[in-house]
C-alpha cells in the first residue's frame, strides 16, 4: 500500500471514528484473507467489514495476490467480533493519481453490491476466502 493510499484510508478511518462515537470496549480481531474474481486474484480492491449490529467499519486493499489485511483503527488490525457485512469495490484511483483523477473501474459484479457478502468474525485469527464470480 502506498503513502497516497494509507493516508486516504487513514482519513476515512478517522471519519468513521467520529461517525461510529465512542462507546465501550469493544471486541476486535485480527482478519486477513484473499478475494478471488472467478478464480483468479483480485488486485487493488478495497475491502470493508461493517458488523451488523452496528460499529466501526474495518477497511483493507488487496494486493497483487488478491490477500488483504483489515485495519480497524490507525494503531489496530482486525475487525470487531460478530456477523459483518463485506463491500468490495475496485475504483480506487490509480498509484501516484492526483487528487482529482478519474477512479478505476469497477471490476466487481453489480450484484455484489446488490447483495454483499456476509462474515462472521470470531474472537480468534480469522482468515477469510472471498470467492466472486461474473457468472450468475
Amino acid at each position: 500500500m502506498t503513502s497516497a493510499q494509507r493516508l486516504q484510508w487513514a482519513g476515512l478511518l478517522a471519519i468513521a471514528a467520529l461517525l461510529t462515537g465512542c462507546g465501550g470496549e469493544m471486541k476486535v480481531a485480527p482478519v486477513s484473507g484473499v478475494v478471488t474474481l472467478d478464480g483468479k486474484p483480485l488486485d487493488r480492491a478495497s475491502v470493508v467489514f461493517k458488523p451488523e449490529a452496528g460499529g466501526r467499519p474495518s477497511f483493507g486493499v488487496t494486493d497483487d495476490q488478491g490477500r488483504f489485511t483489515l485495519a480497524y483503527s490507525m494503531n489496530e488490525d482486525g475487525a470487531e467480533v460478530g456477523r459483518a457485512t463485506v463491500t468490495v469495490s475496485t475504483k480506487l484511483q490509480a498509484e501516484g493519481a492526483a487528487e482529482n483523477a478519474p477512479r478505476a473501474a469497477e471490476r466487481v459484479p453489480v450484484k455484489y453490491a446488490k447483495q454483499p457478502l456476509k462474515v462472521t468474525v470470531e474472537a480468534k485469527k480469522n482468515e477469510v476466502e472471498l470467492g466472486l464470480t461474473t457468472k450468475g
